[in-house]
């Protein structure tokens, strides 16, 4: 892969952002790492520093919802690297509740996070990228097709963000690819506290739904972004990285 381009992830200072960065970084890549956390930031910055050199990272706080913020976020990546080439939307949280039980806030600040946050960072990065071939690459959830109980606001966000994949790739194709990311069961934080996978009983409930066998590492799903990211012509696609736990 080239050397010379410049990633921007958000909600990369944990988690599987924070895996995918620090991997890019280690490429070669010009890196931002978006986060809340300053702490968290700090402490991937500084793994990343490691591999790579003060002139290729960048740690910028910038809530993924808020306009402002991240159109400042963009312009202090163009001030640093000079261009922006890979937009990866990672960021999101999670308020799980019954459907009954779910209050306004807790459903819009899910959609906001992750629904609006995939919208604004995207149109931000195309303001961004006039000129230049691009990706973008959405992070999506077999349960925004299939559902879950006590997941509605999420579940909700993740299958808006099928239809906005598709809509932002038809729109913006042939110079922006746009596809979605689908991680099945994989060893982040999360996932783990979740599922109950650090008992016994959880983790062989958890592995008995996985054809592969195992859950997923961190490393499965980065060689999956490597494919979107160099898969010239895919565009409005989902890539699924789940061991085969939903298969389509």
């Amino acid at each position: 892969m080239s050397e010379d381009r410049v990633m921007v992830v958000t909600g990369s200072s944990s988690g599987l952002g924070a895996a995918m960065i620090k991997d890019f970084a280690a490429r070669g890549f010009g890196v931002c790492i978006n986060y809340i956390i300053e702490e968290d930031a700090q402490a991937a910055y500084d793994e990343i520093l490691e591999l790579t050199d003060e002139s290729k990272v960048m740690k910028y706080k910038a809530n993924v919802a808020d306009r402002d913020e991240v159109r400042a976020m963009f312009d202090a990546v163009i001030d640093k690297f000079g261009r922006v080439d890979i937009l990866v939307n990672t960021a999101g949280i999670n308020r799980d509740m019954s459907f009954t039980d779910m209050t306004d806030e807790n459903w819009h600040a899910v959609i906001s996070a992750h629904l609006h946050g995939h919208f604004v960072c995207s149109q931000e990065y195309v303001f961004h990228n006039p000129d230049r071939e691009g990706v973008i690459i959405n992070l999506g959830a077999a349960c925004g097709q299939i559902g879950r109980k006590n997941g509605a606001n999420f579940c909700a966000a993740k299958g808006a963000i099928f239809a906005l994949t598709k809509c932002m790739a038809l729109e913006l194709a042939p110079r922006i690819r746009v596809n979605c990311l689908v991680p099945g069961s994989v060893k982040t934080r999360e996932v783990i506290e979740r599922y109950d996978l650090e008992t016994d009983e959880g983790l062989a409930k958890e592995v008995a739904t996985l054809p592969m066998g195992r859950l997923g590492e961190l490393e499965d799903i980065i060689k999956m972004v490597c494919c979107m990211v160099e898969a010239e012509y895919t565009t409005g696609a989902n890539f699924y990285a789940n061991g085969g736990q939903i298969m389509h």
